[in-house]
């Protein structure tokens, strides 16, 4: 899983700093800054779909990676 803000979208209401911190930050100028997007352990995953859903304008999206195959 991997994590992506539309920051075109992103209003910084801040649901998602509280529901997953490990995560999502604000910078000094108030933005939202993505701490970690990929990689995620089951804890920050779960956390991740919850700040998606809490997202009242829907910038957080979730997207599914795979590794690429080793040939």
């Amino acid at each position: 899983m991997k994590v992506h803000v539309d920051m075109d979208k992103c209003i910084c209401s801040g649901m998602c700093i509280t529901i997953a911190p490990s995560l999502f930050d604000l910078d000094k100028a108030g933005r939202l800054v993505v701490i970690k997007s990929c990689k995620l352990s089951d804890t920050e995953q779960k956390e991740a779909q919850d700040a998606a859903m809490c997202c009242p304008v829907e910038a957080i999206e979730l997207l599914q990676h795979e590794e690429p195959a080793i040939a």
